[in-house]
C-alpha cells in the first residue's frame, strides 16, 4: 500500500503575504527540503510543548514578531500500524517545513508511539514524568492532537500567549455529556452537562505547572489498574481529581470544524480510503448470536446491514436452518463468549474463506457499515497482523494491556488469525471476555491493536452530539431504548455513504 503525495510543489506564496494553505499536496511534497527530518529535534530554549498531527499555516505573521516555536514540542498521537504511522511522519514533516519558514530554530515533533515501548503510552498518563523531566526547564506547554487535526501556528500562538504559563492550565475544546452514559460510568448523573472534557480532535493543552503537578501526584500514587474506556473523559476527571485540580478551559479558538476564521485549530474529518475500496467478497462477517436473540435480533441484523455483506454468518448454540445458524458446538454463556470467538477463530483460519483477507466479529445487536469498512479497510495491508477496532485498555497503570472492545466489532487481518493461533494464547474458559483474552494474547506476541474512533461501542446518544459531528461512523452497539432500525438508516446506512465518499474522492488528492 502506497499513499501518493500530491505534485503541486511548496510554493513559497503559500507561505509568505497571509496566503493559508488549503491542500494537504501543499505541506507534504516530498521533493523538497529532506534536511529538514534530520535535524527535527532541537534544544528548546522557552515556550510551549505540544503533541499533535496537524498542518501549519503562516497568516500574516513575520519572523520579526518572533513566532516562538523554539519552545514547543508538538507530538503526534501516533500507533505503530504501517498506515498511521506513515500519516505521522508525513504530517510531522509538514510540521517542519511550514516552521522552518517562520523560525530559526524548529519545534520538538515527538509522535506517541515512538515515544515509549510502555503498553499503556497512548493514555499519556504514563508519560507525564518524561515530558516534566525533559521539557520543564525550557517549555512553556504541551500540546496534544490527532492525526487529523490541522493547526495554523500564528493563531495557536496568539491563542496561547493569552493564557499565563506560569499558571496551572488544562485547555481545550469543551464536550459535555447530554445524558449520563455507561462509558462514563454514569459519572455526574444528576447533572451530565456540568463536567467538561477536551476533544482531542481540536487539540488540547497542558501548562507545565499542571504536568510537573500531576507528575509529582503520579509518583506519589499509582494510577488504578483498572479500565480505559474513554481517555478523554478520564484525563479531564484525572487532572480535575474530584475538585483539587482545574477544569477544563474551553478554548473557542480550538475547533473541529473550519466554519470561523479565528480557529487555531481545525479537524479534517473524511472516510480514508487509500486505493480502490476493499472487495465485499474479501471481508468475511462472523454475527455471535444465541438461540435466545434468534426472533429478535437477527430479524433487525438482516433488515439493516446482512444485505450488504457478501458472506455472512451467524454462529449459536443452536442450528436453525430458517436463519441459517452455525452451531459451533461451544454452550452459550451469559457473559464473556470466549470459547465461541476463538472457534469462529479457528474455523476462518483452517476449514473455511482461506481466499478471504479479512474477518469481522461482531455481535447480533451491532450496527455497521459495510461500505464505510471498506474504504477503511483499503488503508490497512492484510498481509500485517491487524487487529482493528475500538480501543479499550485493562490495567494500563501498572502494564496491563490493550484491547478491541467487541461490540463495535473486531476486524482481524488473516494474519492476525495465523500468529494467534499459531501461539499457545487461548481462553481460559469458555465464558471468559473474548476481547480481554484477545488484548492480553496480542499483547504477548508483541502485536499492537490498533484503534478507529469510527467503530462505536455504545449507541449514538451515548456520545456527545459535538463528537460525532466529525466523524463518518462504521459501526454503533446496542439495541437498549432505541430503535436500532431508525439508528442504522440515520447514521450508516449506504444512501448516507454517498455525501462520505464525495468527500472522500474530493479529499484524497489532498490528504495522501
Amino acid at each position: 500500500m502506497n499513499l501518493e503525495i500530491g505534485d503541486e510543489k511548496l510554493r513559497p506564496e503559500l507561505l509568505n503575504g497571509g496566503g493559508r494553505i488549503k491542500n494537504q499536496d501543499q505541506l507534504l511534497d516530498e521533493s523538497t527540503d529532506e534536511h529538514i527530518l534530520t535535524n527535527s529535534f532541537y534544544s528548546t530554549s522557552r515556550g510551549v510543548v505540544v503533541v499533535c498531527d496537524w498542518n501549519l499555516e503562516k497568516s500574516g505573521v513575520s519572523r520579526k514578531n518572533d513566532i516562538d516555536l523554539k519552545g514547543i514540542v508538538f507530538v503526534i498521537q501516533s500507533q505503530s500500524n504501517s498506515f498511521h504511522a506513515k500519516r505521522a511522519e508525513q504530517l510531522k514533516k509538514s510540521i517542519l517545513k511550514q516552521a522552518a519558514n517562520l523560525t530559526q530554530e524548529l519545534p520538538r515533533v515527538l509522535l506517541l508511539h515512538q515515544l515509549s515501548k510502555q503498553e499503556g503510552a497512548w493514555t499519556i498518563l504514563p508519560l507525564l514524568p518524561h515530558f516534566s523531566v525533559t521539557y520543564s526547564r525550557n517549555s512553556s506547554w504541551i500540546f496534544f492532537c490527532e492525526e487529523e487535526t490541522r493547526i495554523q501556528i500564528p493563531e495557536l500562538l496568539e491563542t496561547l500567549r493569552r493564557y499565563d504559563p506560569s499558571k496551572e492550565w488544562f485547555l481545550g475544546k469543551a464536550l459535555h455529556d447530554e445524558e449520563s452514559t455507561i462509558i462514563h460510568h454514569y459519572a455526574f448523573s444528576e447533572n451530565p452537562t456540568i463536567f467538561k472534557y477536551p476533544d482531542f480532535a481540536a487539540g488540547w493543552a497542558l501548562s507545565i505547572p499542571l504536568v510537573n503537578k500531576l507528575t509529582k501526584r503520579l509518583k506519589s500514587e499509582s494510577l488504578k489498574s483498572d479500565f480505559t474506556i474513554d481517555l478523554k473523559h478520564e484525563i479531564a476527571l484525572y487532572i480535575w481529581d474530584k475538585g483539587d485540580g482545574p477544569p477544563l478551559t474551553p478554548v473557542p479558538e480550538f475547533c473541529t470544524d473550519a466554519v470561523d476564521s479565528y480557529c487555531a485549530t481545525t479537524f479534517h474529518s473524511f472516510l480514508p480510503l487509500c486505493g480502490n475500496p476493499v472487495k465485499k467478497e474479501d471481508i468475511f462477517f462472523a454475527v455471535k448470536t444465541c438461540k435466545k436473540f434468534h426472533g429478535d435480533r437477527i430479524p433487525i441484523v438482516k433488515q439493516t446491514w446482512a444485505d450488504q455483506a457478501s458472506v455472512i454468518e451467524y454462529y449459536s448454540d443452536h442450528a436453525e436452518s430458517s436463519i441459517p445458524t452455525v452451531d459451533l458446538g461451544i454452550p452459550n454463556t451469559d457473559r464473556g463468549h470466549c470459547g465461541k470467538t476463538f472457534a469462529i477463530l479457528e474455523k476462518f483460519l483452517n476449514h473455511s474463506h482461506d481466499k478471504i483477507a479479512w474477518l469481522v466479529v461482531v455481535d447480533d445487536d451491532t450496527l455497521i457499515s459495510i461500505s464505510r469498512l471498506q474504504h477503511l479497510l483499503s488503508c490497512y495491508d492484510s498481509s500485517e497482523p491487524v487487529f482493528l477496532g475500538e480501543r479499550y485498555g485493562y490495567g494500563l497503570g501498572t502494564g496491563g494491556y490493550s484491547y478491541i472492545t467487541g461490540g463495535g466489532g473486531m476486524v482481524f487481518s488473516r494474519e492476525a488469525i495465523r500468529r494467534l493461533l499459531a501461539s499457545k494464547c487461548r481462553c481460559y474458559s469458555h465464558d471468559a471476555p473474548d476481547d480481554m483474552v484477545l488484548g492480553m494474547c496480542f499483547s504477548g506476541l508483541g502485536i499492537p491493536v490498533t484503534h478507529s474512533p469510527l467503530f462505536h461501542q455504545a449507541r449514538p446518544v451515548d456520545y456527545p452530539r459535538d463528537y460525532l459531528s466529525h466523524q463518518v461512523p462504521v459501526s454503533f452497539h446496542k439495541h437498549w431504548n432505541i430503535d436500532p432500525v431508525k439508528v442504522y438508516f440515520t447514521w450508516l446506512a449506504p444512501r448516507e455513504e454517498d455525501k462520505a465518499r464525495q468527500e472522500t474522492k474530493k479529499g484524497l488528492k489532498e490528504e495522501l
